[in-house]
């Protein structure tokens, strides 16, 4: 099998030229917000979200050109949640990417209605994609990653995450917040394949269960780039979960355990994979550079 990791290049070069077909042309009317837009989308990201879902549809065997047009949906719907988390409102973070954040390139009102348009357009682009089986089928996908950015997903955890200033939280109480404001998008991203054919409850729970341990693992891995990078190798502002006192786990936990607990999610993330055998290689090299990953 032809390692997932080489073929990375030429996933995301196919994942951005569907998100390019997809964008709105800036030359249309509201020429800034189209540039808002395309800029969020456009101006770098690792892909992490699409390419885990090309990863599972690897190990089910699905055609990857099938997968494509949602793949690219997640990764605006991501890029919308990154628009809102910057804000002054939420985050107030100043830099992403190693570029100003949309928010103060563009000001904060078109942020705002940009962010707005990509997850519109993301459910828009998802509606309109060619699907293999049913409508019903179809449906309830879309249904899923709806409800992963909701108030029993990203917005939620978001919230809880805000809510968490200057509070000491349980490890526990941690991670469902991590689960829900990142987790549930990245679970999104790997049960997606799973609407394109029939599966055991078996293999469906081992992908559960693997997206759920490699995305809390993902949200803790983020906090420690954070806690131990600059701005200059992670692109992003630094110090503003410690500046809020917010219910970050190296803040609450210390480097050391935040470490162990990433490692034993990575551990679980494997074991759950093992049911699919060789056919897993996809998702493992996935969480590898989700665990190893520096900035």
């Amino acid at each position: 099998m032809t390692s997932f990791k080489k073929q990375i290049p030429e996933y995301r070069e196919l994942i951005d030229d569907s998100l390019n077909k997809i964008l709105p042309a800036s030359n249309q009317s509201s020429k800034e917000l189209n540039l808002a837009m395309a800029y969020s989308v456009l101006n770098g990201g690792k892909r992490i979200r699409p390419l885990m879902m090309l990863a599972s549809a690897k190990t089910l065997d699905i055609d990857i050109q099938e997968v494509i047009p949602f793949a690219a949906s997640i990764e605006l719907l991501h890029s919308f949640s990154l628009i809102h988390d910057d804000l002054p409102c939420m985050d107030d973070d100043s830099f992403r990417r190693g570029q100003p954040t949309t928010h103060i390139k563009f000001g904060e009102a078109t942020a705002t209605l940009a962010a707005d348009s990509l997850q519109s357009l993301a459910f828009e682009s998802m509606a309109q994609a060619k699907f293999p089986k049913s409508k019903s089928h179809q449906l309830g996908l879309i249904a899923m990653i709806a409800k992963s950015i909701g108030s029993a997903g990203m917005a939620g955890g978001q919230s809880l995450d805000l809510d968490s200033e200057n509070k000491k939280l349980d490890a526990a109480s941690v991670e469902n917040i991590y689960m829900l404001k990142t987790g549930k998008l990245l679970q999104s991203s790997i049960l997606a394949p799973t609407f394109f054919k029939e599966m055991s409850d078996k293999d469906f729970l081992a992908l559960k269960n693997f997206s759920e341990s490699i995305g809390i693992a993902f949200q803790i891995q983020d906090d420690l780039i954070e806690a131990e990078g600059d701005l200059e190798t992670i692109g992003k502002s630094i110090e503003s979960d410690k500046s809020k006192n917010k219910a970050a786990y190296p803040l609450l936990f210390g480097l050391d355990a935040s470490k162990d607990r990433v490692e034993s999610l990575y551990q679980s993330a494997s074991e759950a994979l093992q049911v699919f055998g060789e056919k897993s290689r996809p998702l493992e090299e996935m969480a590898e550079i989700i665990i190893y990953r520096k900035f």
